[in-house]
């Protein structure tokens, strides 16, 4: 796969003496790499970012291939029950869509509505988090997920949650598969619109890792044994990140059938230009600037990996990284521990 995004002139890079490295905490040397990236990419001249690179120029796709079979998460854990095993159950990435724990707040509101009671026994998944909540149940078609017309926002600033879109209440049979599956469930098929597993598996961020990774850690596609470049990481996260885009050969809003490894932008089209992107909430244009910033204009060096933290909770690496101009999306320039108040709004989600 060419990974190759444009010809860069040779350097010679004089590598520290680990002996005089070892003592450097490990939070400060992540610092110190965002700010020296952060720094070369606005010294930059502006002619030169402003050369703008072909995002689908490199690597290949599996459009119109079979989905792949796949190894299920619960396998990985039991080599992976020490390190991701601990913070697995509360991951996002495997909360997509999740099994209800009753009692719950949003079915009990459910059950106490005369119309709505006989829907809530029915209720067996719940998908979104805090700004806005979807209830789901198994389709009598395998891969299948219908969808309860019905919705749950969920309290705020100690205020109480609340249904919406009450009136006449039913399953929908259609819309998970047309517009939800390619986030919130693994190994989708885009033509038959189902899918092979509920939420996000380990394929999904991992690809189908060969067998001798368990020796060799740096087969496995985000490792931290593996060297990924930019380009490679930035397609694996926007996939689902990214909820401004069309699929060219499906027409639905997430990829056709994207392996990890696979340049994401051969078939899935988005606007990065910066009059779509100035009119995005704080959280979308944060993902799609940091999106055009490396498949458009060629920064290498900083990827979502450098903020993130794919198996625990994902705000706390970017909490130890100095400042730049990315974090002025929500802090704006004051201090980091000040972050502006704003909404997050999603037509494709719904809210």
């Amino acid at each position: 796969m060419n990974l190759t995004q444009g010809h860069r002139s040779a350097e010679i890079v004089r590598l520290p003496n680990p002996r005089f490295t070892s003592s450097v905490p490990p939070c400060l040397c992540v610092s110190l790499f965002v700010v020296f990236t952060a720094v070369t990419f606005a010294l930059c001249p502006a002619s030169a970012r402003s050369q703008s690179l072909d995002p689908a120029a490199w690597g290949s796709d599996h459009v119109g291939q079979p989905v792949q079979s796949f190894t299920s998460g619960d396998e990985c854990l039991f080599c992976h029950r020490m390190d991701v095993g601990p913070s697995w159950s509360k991951n996002r990435h495997g909360q997509t869509a999740r099994d209800i724990q009753r009692p719950h707040t949003a079915v009990e509101e459910l059950e106490q509505s005369p119309p709505l009671k006989d829907f809530a026994r029915e209720v067996e998944l719940l998908m979104g988090h805090k700004n806005r909540q979807r209830f789901l149940k198994r389709s009598a078609d395998h891969g299948r997920l219908d969808l309860l017309s019905v919705e749950w926002i969920p309290s705020k600033h100690s205020g109480d949650g609340r249904l919406t879109a009450i009136e006449n209440p039913h399953w929908d049979t259609k819309t998970f598969g047309a517009r939800c599956a390619g986030c919130h469930a693994s190994g989708v098929d885009s033509t038959k619109q189902t899918f092979a597993a509920i939420s996000l598996d380990c394929f999904v961020c991992h690809g189908e890792p060969p067998e001798k990774h368990t020796t060799e850690g740096g087969l496995v596609f985000l490792s931290p044994k593996r060297n990924d470049t930019a380009a490679v990481v930035t397609s694996i996260c926007a996939q689902c990140h990214l909820r401004t885009g069309t699929s060219r050969s499906s027409g639905l809003p997430y990829p056709n059938n994207f392996v990890a490894g696979d340049n994401l932008f051969r078939d899935f089209r988005v606007d990065l230009s910066n009059a779509a992107i100035e009119k995005l909430n704080p959280a979308d244009r944060h993902v799609q600037e940091n999106v055009r910033d490396v498949v458009q204009l060629g920064r290498d060096g900083l990827t979502c990996l450098s903020c993130h933290d794919l198996h625990k909770q994902s705000s706390r690496k970017h909490h130890t990284v100095a400042g730049s101009g990315i974090c002025n999306s929500c802090h704006g320039p004051g201090p980091k521990n000040v972050r502006a108040p704003y909404e997050v709004h999603s037509p494709l989600c719904g809210y």
